[in-house]
């Protein structure tokens, strides 16, 4: 019968869990660990603990590079609308309510910010490795001269050259900052930052600093560290995003509510476009974001235990604030969820989520967008049986790209034969021998790709024509007709 570890508190997530095994070079858990158990209850081979996801947030960055052109597109369309006279004519333009709208526009333009921003990251890595060199003051561990860090310092590299051979590891003098970061210092020169505070954990919980070494290591081996890191625009832009949209998406709406405008209802529904317009390009990020670091967090539970990686994780999360918690959500899932996944990383149902992240948030991304062109229709005039079924017919156009979903299906019923490619590219160790794990893994993928077939299917159906038949997306040209006939029999 296990044992529930003696310093974990009750009702935290690593209630119940013990830990596995843990490489011979890991030595002892010191007092400050706790108890641990010497088995973590039997590991299916066939789930396949440390195997890869699809990379699904570097498919993201590629995504809205295919879209960019649309976006321009679109933004054009935003501008004649609010800054042109062309449609809504000079008085209404020229109104404070479309100066609350143009207002607007910098909280529509930080999701693309973000986009940019990634690809920003992936392209200029010696800009960004130099300005987080300098930022938290970071020093090779090889050249630390300080009683006893020296020894430590070799240790960890020792350790990091098994997880993830070429990496470097770099100490931060500066005090601050997150125990242990990844960040890239060029395309094929993977850094590893750990500060002062890490040092010391490596002594008093060695087995929390090895399980957070495995948990960034992951992120080395599948190239992440290129796009989210220390230092990473990406990730910052993404932070941000809460207090732009809250200051000049929310605000605009706020103010257009309390001064009723006579064309409220029509300043209304265009703020609601904006605001769908922002999950439909936060929502396919964030959730690539979060299925990395649950990647990660499985890799970690395979070389560390899931006890382990539970203390870290809520040692972690005491050590936030409120505040860093709550912007921290954006780019890491909510403590709830990495528990319910730490406790189930040896189970099927923890590599099917990764397998399925990818589909999953294109297809709340599409529910979340329809869910917000219905109440703008409706303001805009449109009946609600009208503007329901527009919605559903915008998002089988435009949501769902035939291009897109056979792709990600594709990708999913080749991944089992290539995923052992994809951490080589980075320079992850070969996998020594086959093990077991080839045998039941391409079942889960069946499985997982069983979704992008549906929503396949799906797409390729014939269009509803409920969006040529609306008449506030279709308007009628008669009156515009009878307004010519009268001038002409007029003259």
């Amino acid at each position: 019968m296990k044992r529930a570890r003696a310093d974990t508190p009750a009702g935290d997530c690593a209630d119940g869990l013990t830990d596995g095994p843990i490489d011979a070079t890991d030595g002892p858990a010191d007092a400050g660990d706790g108890p641990t158990e010497a088995n973590d209850g039997p590991i299916d081979a066939a789930v396949g603990l440390a195997s890869p996801p699809p990379p699904w947030l570097w498919l993201a960055l590629v995504m809205y590079l295919y879209e960019l052109p649309s976006t321009a597109e679109w933004w054009h369309e935003q501008v004649t609308w609010l800054w042109t006279s062309e449609v809504f004519g000079p008085e209404v333009v020229g109104g404070a309510a479309f100066a609350a709208l143009r207002v607007t526009t910098i909280s529509q333009a930080m999701p693309t910010l973000i986009v940019l921003a990634g690809l920003a990251t992936v392209l200029l890595p010696h800009i960004r490795g130099r300005w987080t060199k300098w930022r938290h003051a970071l020093v090779d561990a090889r050249g630390v001269e300080a009683p006893g860090a020296e020894e430590t310092c070799r240790e960890i590299q020792e350790l990091l050259d098994r997880y993830a051979p070429g990496a470097v590891l770099m100490v931060s003098l500066s005090g601050g900052g997150p125990p242990i970061r990844v960040y890239a210092r060029g395309w094929r020169t993977r850094r590893v930052a750990a500060s002062l505070g890490y040092i010391g954990m490596w002594h008093s919980h060695p087995r929390r600093a090895r399980a957070l070494l495995a948990h960034e290591a992951a992120h080395l081996t599948r190239g992440e560290h290129l796009i989210t890191g220390l230092g990473s625009p990406f990730t910052t832009m993404v932070t941000a995003w809460p207090v732009v949209f809250l200051a000049f998406g929310v605000g605009p709406l706020i103010w257009l509510a309390i001064a009723h405008h006579p064309s409220g209802s029509l300043m209304s529904a265009q703020v609601l476009t904006v605001m769908a317009k922002l999950p439909q390009m936060l929502v396919v990020p964030v959730a690539a974001l979060w299925c990395v670091e649950l990647a990660a967090d499985r890799y970690a539970v395979h070389a560390a235990g899931r006890g382990t990686v539970a203390d870290a994780l809520h040692a972690a999360h005491e050590r936030e604030s409120r505040l860093r918690r709550a912007g921290s959500v954006l780019h890491h899932p909510p403590r709830w969820l990495r528990c319910w996944f730490i406790a189930r990383a040896h189970r099927p149902s923890a590599p099917l989520l990764l397998l399925m992240a990818g589909p999953l948030a294109l297809l709340v991304q599409a529910v979340v967008v329809t869910a917000f062109a219905v109440p703008s229709l409706i303001l805009a005039g449109d009946p609600a049986r009208n503007a329901v079924a527009s919605s559903l017919d915008l998002a089988h156009r435009n949501l769902l790209p035939v291009p897109l979903w056979m792709t990600i299906l594709v990708i999913l019923l080749v991944w089992p034969a290539v995923e052992g490619f994809w951490p080589r590219l980075w320079g992850a160790p070969r996998p020594s021998g086959p093990g077991p794990s080839g045998v039941r893994r391409p079942r889960l993928h069946l499985v997982a790709a069983l979704l992008p077939a549906t929503v396949l299917v799906a797409a390729l159906l014939p269009y509803s024509g409920a969006l040529e038949r609306d008449p506030v997306l279709r308007p009628s040209p008669a009156p515009a007709a009878q307004s010519d006939d009268s001038q002409t029999s007029g003259s």
